[in-house]
C-alpha cells in the first residue's frame, strides 16, 4: 500500500527546511520499521498559491500498519513540530 501526504507550508516557512526535517524522521523510521519501505519526500516544481509544497510518500506492507505509523512516537513528535509550519495537509492511500 502506498501512503501519500501532501503538505502546504505556512507563509514565510522554508519548504526545504521542512523537507529536511521530515526526511530525517523518515530515515529513522525506515531503519527501525521493516514494514515501511521506500520513503521519499518531494518539493513542488510549481510556484502557485493553490498547490501543495511537499509530498511525502512511502510504501507500507499492509493497511494494518498505517495506524502503527500514524501513532509512532517519531511521527507524533514530527507532527507536533510541524503544527505551526504546515497550514494544510491531505492524505491519499492506494495500492
Amino acid at each position: 500500500m502506498k501512503h501519500c501526504v501532501l503538505l502546504k507550508v505556512a507563509e514565510g516557512v522554508d519548504p526545504i527546511k521542512v523537507q529536511e526535517k521530515i526526511w530525517k524522521v523518515f530515515q529513522k523510521l525506515d531503519d527501525e520499521l521493516d514494514w515501511m519501505n521506500r520513503p521519499v519526500i518531494r518539493r513542488s516544481c510549481m510556484e502557485t498559491d493553490s498547490d501543495f509544497d511537499l509530498m511525502a510518500e512511502m510504501e507500507l506492507d499492509s493497511e494494518e500498519q498505517l495506524q502503527a505509523y500514524r501513532t509512532h512516537p517519531l511521527v507524533e513528535k514530527l507532527n507536533g513540530d510541524l503544527e505551526k509550519k504546515v497550514v494544510r495537509r491531505a492524505t491519499f492511500d492506494h495500492y
